[in-house]
């Protein structure tokens, strides 16, 4: 072969090489809440990729998160002509992609993109609070000193001796909002007006749960899924385990995370009428019949598991939301006076039409990420 013949050769085999591994190139911009850009490229994607789907790509709303969104009215995506195509983010975040080849996928439509802008919810404005605030207020109230991790502000809370934790599962701010003014809460009505409040993303139990005991991100406390049951991160329940105080947790059918450091009740269906809240209430009245311990939590999951089966706003979840209600007002009144009360839910729930369900939540959406959190003095 010739010195010629031998030079092409090569350069068609490096040719070849460029070709078999180097696909169109692309490069977008996510603007963030505070006007300033994120680069989105296949790496970045690559790097979200434990978040998506081989066949769909990362989920938008992923992209989003990590630009810094925490609730979205409306997104826009600009193609690289110009192009316009503006949604209402509660119709279209769960049918949103980001794919490999730059494409983004959104309700059918797959559009070329240079530019995704979004509008944040307004009431974000209005926030009073976070689910990373719980943790270090509780603590402070209790004399403790804050989980290492932990990043949120202490809210304005009494000193206390003792503190109960009272989780109202999927009853979101807006939730909370609609039932008072049809007066399906009277007791919850009763209290003071709540905080408006930011959970964390995505607004799901495990995440909240961590989020809550953490008093850090997920970012930090590495719960950034469904399927994450622990944190290696210090929990409020190991600093007051650590200063040798009585953690107890009352929970329903299973724990849906680790409560490492608390003394974990199950309560079950024990009666066997398709809820656990009934038997959460006997357990944790029983709880307190023995005597108030220092840190108690108590986790109702009935208003979730309505919304989930029922969908929110039906007569079957309003029966739901009605019970708890007054298991509230029953476990208030038993409590011993200066008991630090923190009420709370981890995330809302949004109206769905899925296989095996009509209510669902895990979007950056009004009805997921908003949070009520009142903090009293009992």
């Amino acid at each position: 072969m010739s010195k010629n013949l031998q030079r092409l050769s090569a350069l068609a085999l490096v040719l070849l090489l460029c070709l078999a591994g180097c696909g169109p190139r692309w490069e977008a911009t996510v603007i963030a809440p505070d006007g300033n850009g994120l680069s989105v490229d296949a790496t970045v994607l690559e790097g979200l990729a434990d978040f998506g789907d081989e066949e769909r790509g990362v989920p938008l709303e992923r992209v989003l998160w990590t630009a810094g969104h925490y609730g979205i009215e409306r997104v826009t995506v600009i193609e690289p002509e110009g192009a316009r195509h503006e949604f209402v983010w509660a119709d279209v975040a769960d049918d949103a992609w980001w794919q490999e080849n730059g494409q983004v996928v959104i309700a059918g439509g797959e559009f070329p993109v240079a530019r995704v802008e979004a509008e944040p919810l307004g009431l974000l404005e209005e926030v009073q609070g976070r689910i990373i605030d719980i943790a270090p207020t509780v603590a402070a109230a209790l004399g403790l000193p804050a989980p290492e991790q932990a990043s949120g502000r202490v809210l304005e809370a009494p000193a206390a001796s003792q503190a109960l934790l009272l989780f109202l599962d999927g009853f979101g701010y807006v939730r909370v909002t609609e039932a008072r003014e049809a007066g399906l809460i009277p007791n919850i009505a009763a209290l003071s007006e709540p905080m408006l409040g930011l959970t964390e993303y995505p607004p799901s139990t495990r995440v909240g749960t961590a989020a809550l005991l953490t008093g850090a991100p997920p970012q930090v406390n590495g719960v950034d899924g469904r399927s994450v049951r622990s944190t290696k991160v210090e929990t409020l329940f190991d600093v007051a385990a650590a200063n040798g105080l009585e953690v107890v947790a009352v929970e329903g059918e299973a724990l849906a995370f680790n409560l490492r450091g608390a003394e974990a009740q199950l309560s079950g269906d024990r009666d066997g009428n398709g809820s656990t809240d009934d038997n959460v209430l006997a357990n944790a009245m029983a709880v307190l019949e023995a005597g108030m311990p220092d840190l108690f939590l108590v986790h109702f999951h009935g208003i979730d598991d309505a919304g989930h089966t029922y969908g929110p706003g039906t007569p079957e979840e309003e029966a739901v939301i009605r019970e708890v209600d007054a298991a509230v007002g029953e476990l208030l009144q038993s409590l011993p006076s200066g008991t630090l009360v923190v009420i709370f839910a981890d995330h809302g729930m949004h109206t769905v039409e899925e296989e095996g369900r009509l209510g669902n939540h895990g979007n950056l959406v009004e009805r997921d990420m908003l949070v009520p959190i009142w903090v009293i003095e009992k």
